[in-house]
């Protein structure tokens, strides 16, 4: 199994390289927990791995039997990937994930990855913005508070909105820094998607740039952030909205009937 502290070692020790902290990498090593994630996962046939390093959870995907087009931007992992996962069900892409056209993928699609930390957020929403059929990623514990955040909170957002609204969503499984080679300073959980039967069919990109706007001075009234929309009182008065209520109270459901009534 790839997902092995023995596997790594062996392989970074072949490659002559260390873990690059500049790519957030720190490489699964809990094998057995990451399998009981990808057990869990409904996953559609066409998949699109983020950042999958020396290929543990590739395998592991792989082993389902679904299309992997795996997304790595280290040039060394690639050349690794190619040379030492051959598989006919398995596309390696040398480039950025934040750069990678999700909406351009054949539908139904899913995406899967241990997102790199400091862009989880930006990654995340790009991703969410095409739409997929599930979304299963490895997330620093505080940054899963972004898609699961209530009104008030301070974590809520563009994120918690979209996700909330679209998806259902569960944590699959915790993993704590002894999973990782390096350990990092913070424990981890895997966090799972599925697109919801009743999803909104409002433009998720649209609905993103809409709550960016209402909530970019989350503690100042409803009125006062969407003031450059001239049909604002009508809109707040057709939801029985209060002009002085702040943003951040807003459920998504909500802010999506907002959004609608003021397009």
């Amino acid at each position: 199994m790839r997902a092995s502290i023995e596997f790594v070692k062996t392989a970074l020790q072949t490659l002559s390289v260390s873990p690059n902290r500049a790519l957030g990498q720190n490489f699964c090593i809990d094998g057995e927990r990451l399998f009981s994630c990808t057990e869990k996962m409904t996953l559609s046939e066409n998949v699109i791995e983020i950042g999958p390093g020396l290929g543990g959870l590739t395998e592991l995907l792989l082993n389902k039997g679904v299309r992997v087009t795996a997304v790595e931007k280290d040039e060394t992992m690639v050349r690794f990937l190619c040379e030492t996962l051959s598989h006919p069900n398995l596309s390696v892409v040398s480039g950025d994930a934040l750069k990678f056209r999700y909406a351009e993928t054949e539908k139904p699609f899913s995406v899967v990855g241990n997102l790199p930390y400091y862009i989880t957020t930006p990654l995340s929403a790009a991703v969410l913005k095409a739409l997929p059929a599930s979304f299963y990623c490895m997330v620093q514990s505080e940054a899963a508070d972004r898609f699961f955040a209530a009104p008030r909170d301070k974590n809520y957002g563009p994120l918690s909105i979209v996700t909330q609204l679209y998806y259902s969503a569960e944590t699959l499984a915790a993993f704590p820094e002894s999973s990782f080679y390096p350990s990092p300073n913070v424990r981890s959980v895997f966090i799972g998607m599925t697109k919801r039967p009743d999803a909104p069919s409002t433009d998720p990109n649209a609905l993103f740039a809409f709550s960016t706007v209402l909530l970019s001075m989350r503690r100042k009234t409803i009125k006062n952030n969407l003031k450059a929309y001239p049909n604002v009182d009508a809109a707040l008065a057709s939801l029985s909205i209060l002009p002085d209520t702040r943003a951040e109270t807003l459920p998504p459901e909500t802010i999506l009937a907002l959004y609608r009534a003021l397009s």
